[in-house]
């Protein structure tokens, strides 16, 4: 049976489920479907691209997710306490710590993979998925534990996130006596008391029991991101991080007297100053080690499944690069999909892009580009060379790319960093790029991005929501020819095909359910934030001039 998308039907708030101090708890319900909107930034006054989108010819239809965000809940390294100073000035470094959804993140992605395996054909021209690809933050915290659920819960596999078999150990425990957090075993917290939350007995230790992850039947890609090799996405993981994570002592709060605020400078360069406070002790687990670009690659290099590498070589990890490319032939024209590095590991949340990076980047587009701009802006035509149609793939969009940071203790060797006005003007010198792709901001959103010297069309750029968080949603894209000098993406929201409400399904499509549910609610990015983007951020049709003759 194909799965339905957001074309098809839409959750929407429904019933309260729970009352609290501040708001109520609401159900998910199922609503009609949403229709394409028509963007048409790139072609002003182009209402003419629309003859050729009631009859479009496929060129490649592909899957794109971000944000899974796969977390160890019980590692000693987390910050979870983080939580109390939401709302204070001066601390959205420190949030989100933690999420009440959060022990279930790797159910909300399987559930994923098995709508995907699912969803046999484009909405739009029946056309096959060809590839599914990560926008990176396929982790949390960058632990070696970590990266193999998410390889396993991608490539199929036995999940088992019990830290030497231990049972749950963490902040949601009510034995914690943490009012923090939400405790669905029942205990007192803010979580039931301002905002409704339920009581769900035993979820917890469901939660973590193992299962075996459906493999996604398709070939699949992913890129490197900030929480993939920083410690919760911001901090250098130091020698005295390096031990706690792997020890035996978790932190419920910060060292008495230690105002965090005061002290968020030093976050990025000396995390475990604000992890010795009170704890409990937890099973220790060597497993928990912290990971880097190179264990990264390692991991997809031998994780089972399509393509051999998942777009990494064997000569990756030796240049300790995670950046690649990866081409398909449509049969009409060529795409070469383009996997960038946006993390500095030198530290901080945001991005930036090498300077080798960069002339890697400069070369991988010549290659496939019959004319194109040089530097000083004149037009470089080269015989031989046979045209591809480009799509970017990074973790951090482009206004994002901010991080110039270098740091004498940090991880990063390709200093100095190129941001957001360099990399946006190399774009523009090649109108064989068409599409990028990013995640990071938990939000839906599209951007036109025109070339202000009028030399080319541009492209457009897309960033999805995150599956960890509220809409929990993966985005369909597809290419298609219009049948004139124009070609237009088409972009699909989806949902996890499971039920709205959780009491109506079992085993792991309930748990992917309650994750739902839970994100929806989350007071701090649920229903009434942001997140979900506008209709013209989610199913829409995106037109623009072809770069080439397309037959």
């Amino acid at each position: 049976m194909q799965s339905p998308t957001t074309l098809d039907r839409v959750l929407r708030r429904g019933t309260a489920r729970g009352t609290g101090a501040e708001r109520p708890y609401h159900a998910l319900v199922w609503g009609p479907g949403e229709p394409r909107t028509l963007r048409d930034d790139l072609v002003p006054g182009g209402a003419w691209v629309l003859t050729g989108v009631s009859d479009p010819s496929p060129l490649v239809f592909f899957a794109h997710f971000a944000d899974p965000q796969i977390v160890d809940v019980q590692s000693p390294g987390r910050f979870e306490f983080f939580e109390m100073l939401n709302g204070r000035p001066g601390s959205n470094l420190f949030y989100p710590a933690a999420r009440p959804q959060e022990t279930l993140a790797p159910h909300a992605l399987s559930a994923f993979v098995r709508t995907l395996n699912r969803l046999r054909e484009s909405p739009d021209t029946g056309s096959r998925l060809a590839v599914a690809i990560s926008a990176g933050d396929n982790v949390d915290n960058a632990q070696l534990n970590e990266l193999g659920w998410f390889v396993a819960l991608v490539g199929g596999g036995e999940v088992d996130r019990r830290s030497r078999g231990a049972p749950y150990e963490g902040v949601q425990d009510p034995s914690w006596n943490d009012r923090t957090h939400w405790h669905p075993d029942g205990a007192p917290d803010r979580y039931r008391e301002l905002w409704g939350f339920p009581e769900r007995p035993g979820l917890l230790a469901e939660a973590l029991r193992p299962f075996s992850a459906e493999a996604l039947a398709l070939p699949w890609l992913s890129c490197f991101g900030n929480h993939d090799g920083l410690i919760l996405g911001n901090s250098l993981p130091t020698l005295a991080y390096r031990d706690l994570v792997v020890g035996d002592r978790k932190p419920v709060a910060l060292p008495p007297k230690f105002d965090a605020v005061e002290h968020a400078s030093e976050l990025r360069t000396a995390p475990e100053r604000f992890l010795g406070g009170p704890a409990r002790y937890v099973a220790a687990d060597a497993a928990r080690r912290i990971v880097g670009r190179r264990e990264f690659v390692e991991a997809h290099l031998n994780a089972p499944g399509r393509p051999a590498g998942h777009g990494y070589s064997s000569a990756s990890p030796r240049q300790g690069t995670t950046y690649c490319v990866h081409d398909i032939d449509s049969g009409r024209v060529p795409i070469r999909f383009v996997l960038l590095d946006t993390t500095n590991m030198d530290g901080f949340y945001e991005g930036s892009i090498g300077r080798r990076q960069l002339s890697w980047l400069e070369e991988r587009l010549a290659e496939v580009s019959h004319r194109h701009l040089d530097v000083g802006g004149r037009l470089v035509e080269q015989s031989g060379v046979c045209d591809h149609l480009i799509v970017l793939l990074s973790h951090h969009p482009l206004e994002d790319l901010v991080n110039a940071r270098v740091d004498q203790h940090g991880l990063e060797d390709d200093q100095p960093r190129a941001l957001a006005a360099e990399v946006e003007a190399l774009l523009h010198r090649f109108p064989n790029v068409v599409l990028w792709l990013n995640g990071h901001r938990h939000v839906n959103h599209v951007w036109p991005r025109p070339d202000p010297t009028a030399r080319t069309a541009g492209f457009w750029e897309v960033s999805t929501a995150a599956v960890t968080d509220w809409p929990c949603q993966v985005r369909l894209l597809e290419l298609v020819a219009n049948g004139d000098d124009s070609l237009s993406i088409l972009s699909t929201m989806v949902d996890a095909d499971v039920p709205a409400d959780p009491g109506e399904a079992t085993g792991l499509a309930r748990l992917a359910a309650v994750h739902r549910e839970l994100a929806a609610n989350d007071p701090f990015g649920g229903l009434a934030s942001f997140r979900e983007g506008g209709p013209k951020d989610r199913n829409v049709i995106l037109p623009m001039p072809t770069p080439f003759s397309i037959p």
